[in-house]
């Protein structure tokens, strides 16, 4: 009976401890279920943060067509968050890349240049993070 007791008490403690852990990546880290988990094909774009994405998208995309040089990339691939992130990310890293901005609604992203850079340079990046690039338009 005390054995089966304290076996009880683990398993409850061990369940409480992880619903802790998924309340506090999801509240405090602004991640949701699927991206906390690196699953991200698991939301299929509804996660609970995409508004907040939403709108930094719309201010993102504000800065970048006042740069004389931007521009959109398809990518195919994107489910999530996290995706948007990662895409962005491998962006910013490209030299000549000042801000980037990427959208799940209409899959693709969005670059402010200082400098002309070949398509091909982010196609590469977005390859190279994980999706697919495809066409890039001015």
């Amino acid at each position: 009976m005390m054995t089966t007791t304290i076996i009880l008490g683990i398993l409850i403690a061990a369940a409480f401890g992880y619903g802790l852990k998924k309340i506090y990546r999801s509240f405090f880290m602004g991640e949701s279920a699927c991206c906390s988990e690196g699953n991200c094909s698991g939301c299929n774009g509804h996660c609970s943060m995409q508004k907040a994405f939403d709108e930094s998208y719309r201010a993102r995309v504000e800065k970048i067509e006042k740069f004389p040089i931007h521009r959109t990339i398809d990518i195919d691939g994107m489910t999530c968050e996290k995706c948007i992130y990662k895409v962005v990310k491998a962006l910013e890293k490209v030299d000549g890349v000042t801000i980037a901005a990427a959208s799940l609604e209409k899959q693709s992203a969005q670059v402010g240049l200082k400098e002309k850079i070949p398509d091909e340079v982010l196609r590469e990046a977005i390859n190279k993070a994980g999706y697919k690039a495809g066409a890039v338009t001015a």
